[in-house]
């Protein structure tokens, strides 16, 4: 079977999302890509078909991190929280295909931004993807 494979360590709490960078998939003119929940392995561009990385693959999902004093992520600048699981004890691994800022300008975890929004850490991107919802 073909099609991009979603890494087996992805987290499952939140909804991942692919792209595909066929011009004719945009939504806008302006967009510089097409973006696609993806609801199962091996998926490939709902509008054209295509199957192929580069042009076809899955959207890194970055975290919030939030400091906290007993957070159980510890860094150089003290002790974090990922937002949406506030026990992950980890950023990312080499293949999930996930990442973590400490800039919530930066975050597009759905489960972080509302976390944040919740919190009162209101950014233009979260503002937007809340709006959305």
């Amino acid at each position: 079977m073909t099609g991009i494979v979603i890494p087996s360590d992805r987290t499952t709490a939140q909804q991942p999302m692919g792209y595909c960078l066929n011009p004719a998939c945009r939504e806008r003119s302006e967009d510089s890509r097409f973006e696609f929940a993806v609801d199962h392995d091996r998926f490939c561009c709902p509008k054209c078909g295509s199957h192929d990385a580069p042009g076809v693959g899955l959207l890194v999902l970055t975290h919030l991190l939030i400091r906290d004093p007993h957070g159980p992520i510890k860094g150089e600048l003290g002790r974090f929280k990922v937002a949406c699981d506030t026990r992950r004890a980890y950023l990312a691994t080499f293949t999930n295909l996930e990442a973590a800022t400490a800039d919530p300008s930066i975050a597009n975890c759905p489960g972080c931004l509302a976390a944040a929004e919740k919190s009162g850490i209101r950014t233009p991107q979260g503002a937007a993807l809340l709006a959305k919802s």
